[in-house]
């Protein structure tokens, strides 16, 4: 009975501090808008993507699936960008989809219906922001070789970059404003080609923090690595291409979006999340886990509380 109201408060203090992360992230931006119609949208959507990570972490991860979610709910609200509701939160929740489908097909299931799944979900997010194009290599080199039709798949990838921009050309035209297709093409180029370089004069509590995420991720893969051999064949593949997708999508955000005025945390966190919980769970001991997290929880406390002293 002690023991079940210890982890009762110990939950509710997690969750409490988790409210007060949301609420200061939304009370730090100047231009966030209304909170029934931005703040509390752009809340929800953080929580939605934490949805496909639950079950990931479930089907094809060990330890408890509640460490991924609260890594990804910190560290993805981490910049106060995350709680002004925009089309990069409509962009995160297509990618926590498009990961979903793709860990499913690579590790358990390699079926049509969740190549679909995936190259849709992918389509659709590429037509709000083209330049994530740039991942479709790794995307389709790293699950082809899972599918038993490799001719279907990459058709379906096809199909799905091309079906959600014909059906937004054609509702476009059907309303009178058509767009001619070198102008749309003109326009994802651009998209494609436009640099986002870090910016240099972030607050000194952002640096800090980043670089302990970077330092902790960097450890996170000298733990796993030896012990890959050591996971189940579904165990295995996930986790290998969660160490893939933290690389590409951490280099992609790095040079395409646009940070601190677009939540990159969003997007880098959805691979990187789940492999920082095997880390602390499956690779160190009770003890050796609480200071990396104490650690991250009070440079998010410091980073709020530098955004409110700027303000």
């Amino acid at each position: 009975m002690n023991r079940s109201i210890s982890d009762f408060l110990v939950n509710a203090s997690i969750f409490a501090v988790l409210a007060a992360h949301f609420l200061t992230g939304w009370l730090a931006v100047p231009d966030a808008g209304p909170l029934l119609t931005s703040g509390l949208p752009a809340m929800l959507a953080i929580l939605l993507c934490c949805v496909p990570l639950l079950d990931i972490h479930q089907q094809m991860l060990p330890g408890s699936c509640l460490v991924t979610v609260l890594f990804y709910a910190f560290l993805a609200a981490a910049s106060p960008a995350a709680f002004r509701l925009s089309p990069f939160h409509g962009v995160a929740l297509l990618m926590a989809g498009c990961l979903y489908c793709y860990l499913l097909f690579c590790a358990k299931r390699p079926s049509l219906n969740l190549a679909v799944g995936l190259w849709l979900a992918f389509g659709i997010a590429v037509l709000l922001l083209p330049s994530l194009l740039w991942l479709a290599p790794v995307l389709l080199l790293s699950s082809v070789g899972k599918a038993k039709e490799k001719g279907k798949f990459v058709f379906l990838l096809l199909l799905g970059l091309v079906l959600p921009a014909g059906v937004w050309l054609a509702i476009r035209y059907l309303q009178g404003n058509p767009l001619p297709l070198s102008d749309f093409l003109s326009g994802v180029w651009v998209g494609m080609s436009t640099l986002h370089l870090p910016r240099t004069n972030l607050p000194a509590a952002t640096l800090v923090r980043i670089a302990f995420t970077v330092v902790m991720t960097l450890t996170a893969f000298v733990r796993i690595l030896p012990r890959l051999s050591r996971y189940k064949t579904a165990q295995f593949r996930t986790v290998l291409r969660l160490m893939l997708l933290t690389v590409c999508f951490t280099a992609y955000a790095v040079l395409f979006l646009d940070y601190p005025a677009v939540p990159a945390g969003m997007l880098v966190m959805l691979p990187t999340a789940p492999l920082l919980s095997v880390f602390l769970l499956d690779t160190l001991s009770r003890r050796g886990t609480t200071p990396w997290f104490v650690t991250l929880l009070l440079l998010l406390a410091a980073e709020r509380v530098a955004y409110f002293v700027n303000l």
